[in-house]
């Protein structure tokens, strides 16, 4: 569960995020698909992989949206691979906390499916819960930040995530982002195209 120490880093983050997007126009917006390849680490067994990820926002109204993220990936244990696939489904609000910059909460469906061949697979659904801050630092400039929590099978990690996103064109963005959970320590890197 998150710490004393965890809540001040938010407390940095959110204070970051208010001092520079004075500079932006427009606020985050919420309505793109975006890939990527990404990194894990498994804290537990000391193990590590990397895939592929797939997602999307559709901002249903202008505090409401929904999204949808999926992630593979392949895990190296010992002398056999593990294929870690990720589905997440949710509903999100945002609130206007400067016309720059948006409170982010979200609620989501999640599920986990862990493939290791002939060693057998677990497949589990739970679900998530996040809060966080998208601040647009410049017109092209985004950092954003918050915490997670995922709750499977009696199974939970709570993870802090920041990230940041850079906007080439009113279309198109690269991204980059970080998770930094109780058993899972994730990096990611990817191209957004916004739909509006």
């Amino acid at each position: 569960m998150m710490n004393l120490k965890g809540v001040s880093c938010i407390g940095a983050v959110t204070a970051m995020l208010f001092a520079g997007s004075a500079m932006a126009d427009d606020g985050p917006r919420y309505t793109y698909l975006e890939g990527g390849w990404g990194w894990v680490d498994i804290d537990e067994v000391n193990e590590d992989g990397d895939g592929f990820n797939l997602g999307g926002s559709l901002g249903v109204t202008d505090m409401v949206f929904l999204f949808v993220d999926y992630n593979d990936s392949e895990i190296d244990v010992d002398s056999f691979d593990v294929d870690y696939t990720t589905t997440e489904v949710g509903l999100g609000g945002n609130i206007e906390l400067s016309p720059t910059a948006d409170l982010v909460g979200s609620v989501s469906w999640v599920n986990v499916d862990l493939d290791a061949g002939g060693f057998g697979d677990v497949d589990e659904d739970g679900y998530g819960l996040f809060l966080g801050v998208r601040a647009m630092m410049t017109p092209q400039f985004e950092l954003n930040g918050g915490v997670s929590y995922v709750d499977i099978d009696d199974a939970d990690d709570t993870a802090l995530e920041i990230g940041a996103v850079y906007n080439f064109t009113d279309v198109f963005a690269v991204t980059v982002d970080a998770s930094f959970g109780d058993e899972f320590t994730t990096y990611g890197i990817g191209v957004r195209a916004y739909l509006q």
